[in-house]
């Protein structure tokens, strides 16, 4: 009988040890598929978040610059970005814990009530920093979230999506804002040529690093483009020939367009990482 016993230790035991390890193997990967998903979809709402501040940027600054029919727009705007920020903290609390985000809906809310009573320098510069924030804010979701070791459907990266996507966009946001502005008021000062000069290399040197790794549509390389070119021949200019809302409107369509692709890659992710 002790031998028996001794030979059944020997057999079971083994199988055992090695069922719970199993099982603490699935139960790691259930937890880190459940903590990604919760990361990819900060990903998405963080990004309409931003998307929205860079649109009260380049509308407020136009408004401060003397185009009030803008002053509709800016009051939807605004009712986005509070939806927005609802959406993000609907998907776990834990954002809440994060500094960042507290930083982010204070600052947000200041702004949002007394842009108005701002001058177009220090609104730029407000909605600049609250918007590099966003950006860090999604870097720090994606690392809490076990995001960094992901790639897309491409085999790219997924940090290409949120670092060098989102940073390019940022450049032609900027550039929005400003040239609203300078449209608005119909003049383009010597410090306005001088930032929007900066922006048109800094779009063009970030797009085309970002394509190398990540290919974009015609569609995309054209509005790109095309922005650049109204910026070079009707905005730098003593008298801009461009209304603020055409403006507006046209270097929307490049932003979107990198925004487009963004959302498409996190939703590939996201159908990539539901259960079979």
């Amino acid at each position: 009988m002790p031998e028996f016993a001794l030979s059944y230790s020997v057999l079971v035991i083994p199988l055992l040890l090695a069922g719970i390890i199993v099982i603490a193997l699935r139960q790691h990967q259930v937890t880190l598929q459940r903590r990604q998903e919760k990361g990819l979809q900060w990903l998405k709402n963080l990004k309409s978040l931003l998307s929205n501040i860079q649109k009260h940027r380049g509308l407020s600054n136009g408004y401060l610059h003397g185009n009030h029919a803008a002053s509709a727009d800016l009051q939807q705007i605004q009712g986005r970005v509070s939806q927005d920020l609802r959406q993000a903290s609907r998907v776990d609390v834990l954002i809440e814990e994060n500094e960042r985000w507290q930083n982010i809906t204070q600052h947000w809310a200041r702004l949002a009530g007394n842009f108005k009573n701002l001058s177009p320098e220090n609104n730029l510069t407000q909605h600049n920093n609250l918007i590099q924030s966003v950006l860090y804010l999604i870097d720090d979701m994606a690392r809490q979230c076990d995001l960094m070791t992901l790639r897309s459907v491409n085999n790219k990266p997924l940090h290409l999506s949120w670092r060098e996507m989102l940073g390019a966009a940022e450049y032609i946001g900027q550039a929005r804002a400003i040239g609203t502005g300078v449209s608005a008021a119909q003049h383009c000062d010597s410090v306005s040529r001088i930032r929007l000069n900066y922006l048109c290399q800094m779009i063009e040197a970030n797009t085309g690093r970002l394509w190398r790794e990540i290919e974009p549509s015609e569609h995309q390389r054209r509005k790109v483009s095309d922005l650049l070119t109204c910026i070079n021949s009707k905005v730098i200019k003593d008298t801009p020939e461009i209304s603020a809302e055409d403006f507006f409107a046209l270097a929307s369509a490049a932003l979107d367009g990198l925004h487009e692709q963004y959302d498409d890659i996190i939703k590939d992710q996201q159908f990539q990482q539901q259960p079979a």
